[in-house]
């Protein structure tokens, strides 16, 4: 024990390193006895274990002695205390352990402040997938290798606007924006594919089905331009003349085809020449009459229709050109009558559909004589009317059309046959005078059966639908008894008036007649002058008014 004590007796009697020898002790107790120590002589405090500044503390400016302090970083670091130093300072105890190579186990080997930084330790990486999604990170797999935590799973692409798989494209393999066609019955890319929202694609296309149509375009985008329609194929249009070939097109409607020849423009048809020139189908049957040979025997008179549309245009030029009325005419046809005596004839063609005019020849139809008469534009129309005294003979009557550029042609023609010879009226009223003495006996009057006298007939035409009323009179100028009728028609049918001895009309035994009126329509009229008894001929004046 006594070893002990000695140098605790020695740590407290020398407090400070100033402390000098004979001064006060540390302690009272008389067993100890004093020592005496030299004087402190203060200086400044350095790290030495030493009260150097003579203040009773050791070390006191030096905090941080005594605390624990490292060296070295990683697997070099050391840990030790804070002690003096040699050169009164404080330095750590600790001294740094010995580098090594850098491995791959979560220390800094190397003692370069970093770990394991040679192996890339936590960087992405991509695992043994199909994708090159980085989905997982390095790690040691030990101490000298590493391996990526990214498992094997594949992140497909899908179509949601994402690089999915991370190949640095978005939806690829999907053709978005490519032109597709939507569940209709055409085959028409209306739309392009998009995204459907569930990864899936769709096509954009919800239009309606695209028909078919004829235009020229593949409405419904299969089997070609405008399939189910015979375009192209040969066809025709029009008949006889007028027919065309071409070859079908679309119509203006686009629902189907038309033949794109156009039908020529039909021209008057001409009958019997095996052309059908007004497009009907057929080349025309010619009327009996169109041709002189074929010329109706009208002798017993009446009405006669025919249609010389398609008849030849044979006979214009008139052997007398003074008589005739019309220009060269067009199409034609032919009559015939044979009078066994001297007779005044009559005709119209009133009910005919166009401009007319008609000739009277002498002579059979195929040996035409002179032209003797030629009626035109009559009661103020373009129909024809006429009527003349002819001798006993064979004539040939032909209607012919006013203007070769006319096409209508129905004609209806009423010839009728006076019954009697006679003159015709000059005018409308007014004088005619001359004698019966030397004339023959042709009629007797109804209201004087006693009228075997020569007598002389005058002959004036009315028009259709018109009625007028006629006054005639032998009061002055006439010396014999007289007798005045008129007829209608045929001079030997019943008088329409007749007039005998009119008192106070010259001798009373003149004749007159007022305002007697005729029957309504076109015709031929008559006014007769007659003689009574054995004597009643001789020289007259008839003084005569139609309105």
């Amino acid at each position: 024990m006594r070893p002990f004590v000695a140098v605790m007796v020695v740590a407290l009697v020398f407090v400070g390193a100033c402390a000098q020898a004979g001064e006060a002790r540390l302690g009272g107790d008389a067993g100890l006895g004093e020592i005496d120590a030299p004087a402190c002589v203060p200086r400044s405090e350095i790290c030495n274990d030493l009260d150097d500044d003579c203040d009773g503390k050791i070390d006191e400016t030096f905090d941080m002695k005594g605390e624990s302090c490292g060296a070295g970083i990683g697997a070099c670091a050391a840990t030790g205390m804070y002690t003096c130093d040699a050169s009164g300072g404080l330095a750590c105890s600790a001294v740094s352990g010995v580098a090594a190579g850098e491995l791959c186990d979560g220390i800094d080997n190397d003692c370069d402040g970093r770990v394991d930084e040679d192996y890339a330790i936590g960087t992405a990486c991509d695992g043994p997938d199909a994708d090159t999604c980085k989905d997982g990170m390095i790690v040691c797999d030990g101490l000298v290798s590493t391996r990526c935590t990214d498992d094997d799973s594949t992140h497909p692409e899908i179509c949601d606007g994402i690089d999915n798989d991370c190949d640095g494209a978005v939806d690829e393999g999907f053709s978005l924006g490519m032109a597709c066609d939507g569940p209709d019955a055409d085959a028409c890319n209306e739309g392009v594919i998009a995204c459907d929202g569930a990864g899936g694609t769709m096509c954009t296309d919800n239009t309606g089905d695209n028909v078919e149509k004829c235009n020229g375009v593949d409405d419904d985008c299969m089997n070609g331009v405008d399939d189910g329609f015979p375009v192209g194929q040969p066809c025709s249009v029009g008949l006889g003349a007028c027919a065309r070939s071409g070859a079908l097109v679309c119509n203006g409607a686009q629902t189907g085809v038309v033949c794109s020849a156009v039908p020529g423009a039909p021209s008057p048809e001409t009958c019997g020449n095996g052309i059908d020139e007004d497009c009907t189908g057929a080349d025309a049957i010619c009327p009996p009459n169109d041709l002189p040979s074929g010329a109706i025997d009208i002798s017993g008179g009446g009405t006669f229709t025919v249609d010389l549309s398609a008849a030849h245009d044979d006979n214009w030029a008139p052997t007398t050109p003074q008589l005739d009325c019309g220009n060269q005419g067009g199409r034609d046809v032919f009559y015939q009558f044979t009078l066994p005596a001297a007779e005044v004839v009559y005709f119209d063609t009133f009910g005919s559909n166009y401009d007319s005019v008609v000739r009277i020849f002498a002579g059979a139809c195929t040996a035409l004589g002179a032209t003797l008469a030629c009626g035109d534009d009559a009661c103020g129309g373009t129909r024809s009317q006429g009527a003349l005294q002819l001798a006993a003979g064979t004539y040939c009557l032909v209607v012919d059309q006013f203007s070769s550029t006319t096409t209508a042609g129905m004609t209806t023609l009423t010839f009728r046959r006076g019954g009697r010879t006679g003159l015709p009226l000059p005018a409308a009223s007014g004088t005619v005078t001359g004698t019966t003495t030397g004339k023959t006996n042709q009629s007797i009057a109804g209201c004087e059966p006693n009228t075997s006298q020569p007598d002389v007939g005058y002959f004036f035409l009315t028009c259709p639908t018109t009625t007028v009323k006629v006054s005639a009179n032998t009061c002055t100028g006439t010396a014999f008894d007289t007798i005045l009728y008129l007829r209608t028609g045929n001079a030997t049918t019943a008088d329409v008036a007749c007039s005998d001895d009119v008192t106070g009309c010259g001798n009373n035994l003149q004749s007159r007649i007022t305002n007697a009126p005729l029957a309504l329509g076109a015709n031929l009229q008559w006014l007769i002058i007659d003689g009574f008894g054995l004597t009643g001929n001789g020289p007259y004046s008839i003084s005569y008014a139609i309105q």
